[in-house]
């Protein structure tokens, strides 16, 4: 079994609901279901070790971050800037996300509320005994996941995009998102090992709750 944390930011529950509608769509028409076996959430920092022994002080620094933007900006808004995957990069696949359809919430302003969020969950888990940073290759990309790790054709992964795209329009999935709430989750895993980067997980997770704050 093993096992990694999360923090990760909740949308308004209406933005949910038309998101999670779209990945239910795209996934059941692709026959892809890593994604769904999330929570559909905009992963702040994703899948890093923690000892159990200090989850408790992780979940109190996880409730300051969220009282801290609270006070800088409450439920702050992000504009959704539509369904994107790793082709609309460069052509290996920008972040290496070939297989991959998501909402794109991409910041290109370093203090926007969820760029600042990022940076502050970073620090706080590098200052943290027994927690470590995940290795990643690539800078904090806000996004929502509505397909991953799919191992489709390259013509069908381009179809797959158009449908997604046309789905999210169909449902209405809104222009902009406000934050909702800041968790922190813990995830299991029997097929992840120690490699928790490229989707190992995905035939087995499971995951749970262990704090929830406004935003």
């Amino acid at each position: 079994m093993s096992t990694r944390l999360g923090i990760e930011l909740a949308v308004e529950p209406a933005f949910t609901a038309r998101a999670y509608r779209t990945r239910n769509i795209v996934c059941g028409q692709y026959a892809s279901w890593a994604a769904e076996m999330h929570m559909l959430r905009m992963s702040v920092i994703s899948y890093f070790p923690c000892s159990d022994s200090v989850v408790d002080l992780l979940a109190h620094g996880v409730g300051r971050l969220a009282e801290d933007s609270r006070k800088r900006r409450p439920r702050f808004s992000i504009n959704c800037l539509g369904v994107a995957n790793g082709r609309n990069g460069n052509v290996s696949g920008e972040n290496g996300e070939n297989n991959n359809l998501y909402l794109d919430f991409k910041q290109n302003d370093i203090n926007h509320p969820v760029a600042v969020l990022h940076r502050e969950a970073a620090a706080m888990i590098e200052e943290l005994p027994g927690a470590s940073l995940p290795t990643v290759d690539s800078p904090f990309h806000p996004k929502i996941n509505l397909m991953e790790y799919s191992n489709l054709p390259p013509t069908v992964m381009a179809d797959a995009a158009d449908f997604a795209k046309g789905v999210a329009i169909d449902v209405g999935v809104p222009v902009v998102a406000r934050a909702w709430r800041l968790v922190l989750l813990r995830y299991h895993s029997d097929a992840a090992g120690d490699d928790w980067s490229h989707g190992s997980w995905s035939s087995v997770v499971r995951w749970e709750y262990l704090s929830s704050y406004v935003l």
